[in-house]
């Protein structure tokens, strides 16, 4: 029986790639195929931050950089299960992880890199609960912050940031001091402080906002954003894709949000335009489907098409 959490799940991807990324485009595998050869390293990028596709475009072109021998991996058909966890199918959930997994272990890599910290949390949980075999598993900052100084950096950024935090957690805060290094690195950064609160769990997410009320949420995050400027910060930076999705909307007036990937992939010189941020930005339909008629053109949509996703996604509702 299909769940429609995640069928809605996959409309959702779908959708959001319509309007962010041109159609062929993607560095990353969405469908699964036998390897033809190994790599050292899976990129695990999950579902979610394709609703951010420029971070998913800026990780890969770190890599790339790097030079990792690697493959990117991104979409529901790598899902890690947490959607059919959360809907109370726990069967079906743990079906998904291990094929996820074994998909990774086909790959002979010897290490597998994971962007979303709900991803990780999950496949830890599993493995805590002798549900599932031990697998080599990093998270992306850490993995950065390891190899931060085999950067060539060609940019001065000459930028003062304040680091969004989360807190209570040791992975949490592992992946804290992991970006603040990596950062660090970075030619003309200056951290200035971190901005954590105790209810904003270990990342910004929907769930959260359902349970702290979305008014609690802006009070808590407009607060935060507050302190960034008593710092003296030119930006907000953020650890994860969906902490980018709820904060963007604070920057401006003198007050920038990025994620941290954004940041080294600007001095690199490979950033990607953030259309998640710009849409939200935007106070129309039309101004947005505009802007993203290279994407869903691409894919063959119809301009009313477009539009309906951009109302639908982007545009707050009343009342």
């Amino acid at each position: 029986m299909s769940n429609p959490d995640f069928t809605q799940l996959i409309g959702q991807i779908r959708d959001f790639e319509h309007l962010m990324i041109p159609a062929g485009k993607t560095p990353w595998v969405k469908q699964y195929t036998k390897p033809t050869h190994p790599v050292d390293v899976v990129l695990y990028l999950g579902c979610n931050i394709l609703r951010t596709a420029h971070l998913a475009f800026e990780v890969v072109d770190l890599f790339q950089i790097l030079g990792v021998n690697f493959l990117a991996v991104a979409g529901p058909q790598f899902c890690c299960g947490i959607v059919h966890h959360r809907s109370g199918d726990v069967e079906s959930a743990a079906k998904f992880s291990r094929a996820t997994v074994a998909k990774f272990e086909s790959y002979g890599a010897k290490q597998v890199v994971i962007w979303c910290p709900t991803c990780q949390l999950h496949f830890g949980e599993l493995i805590q609960g002798g549900i599932m075999p031990r697998f080599p598993m990093t998270h992306i900052s850490a993995f950065l912050a390891e190899k931060a100084d085999q950067f060539e950096f060609r940019r001065d950024l000459r930028t003062r940031v304040a680091v969004h935090t989360h807190v209570g957690a040791p992975q949490r805060e592992l992946d804290a001091k992991s970006v603040i290094k990596v950062l660090q690195s970075v030619p003309g950064v200056e951290v200035a402080g971190l901005l954590s609160s105790p209810d904003l769990g270990y990342q910004c997410a929907p769930s959260l906002l359902l349970q702290l009320g979305p008014e609690r949420f802006r009070s808590i995050r407009d607060g935060l954003a507050r302190q960034a400027r008593d710092l003296g910060a030119d930006e907000v930076v953020t650890l994860y894709h969906s902490c980018h999705r709820e904060w963007c909307e604070v920057g401006g007036t003198g007050l920038l949000v990025r994620n941290y990937v954004s940041i080294v992939a600007e001095a690199l010189g490979c950033a990607h335009r953030d259309y998640s941020q710009e849409f939200k930005k935007l106070s129309t339909p039309g101004a947005i489907v505009a802007l993203s008629h290279p994407m869903w053109g691409s894919y063959g949509l119809s301009e009313e098409r477009a539009k309906e996703l951009v109302t639908k996604y982007f545009m707050p509702t009343k009342g």
